[in-house]
């Protein structure tokens, strides 16, 4: 039988809240309640901001490190907007 042993720093690393980004075609402030209010239902996520007035209109999304930023995606696209991630 295999066993994972993690320590706390490991634990406390896999814990760690992250912010994903994202650019999108959301351009209006009833479009970003409506992303905002069912993004809110995803699993780990805690705080959800869309930037209107950046030419990207950046959706920023706090989350646990669990949450896959592929989820947001497909529920974003799902609901009929654009959506890629922005990386560093």
């Amino acid at each position: 039988m295999y066993e994972t042993n993690h320590t706390t720093n490991e634990m406390n690393l896999l814990s760690q809240p992250r912010i994903l980004v994202f650019g999108s075609n959301i351009d209006t402030e009833l479009k970003a309640k409506i992303v905002e209010n069912q993004l809110e239902y995803l699993a780990g996520v805690t705080n959800i901001s869309v930037d209107i007035e950046n030419w990207e209109r950046v959706l920023r999304v706090e989350c646990s490190s669990e949450t896959d930023p592929e989820m947001v995606l497909v529920k974003v696209k799902n609901m009929g907007f654009k959506c890629y991630e922005l990386v560093e």
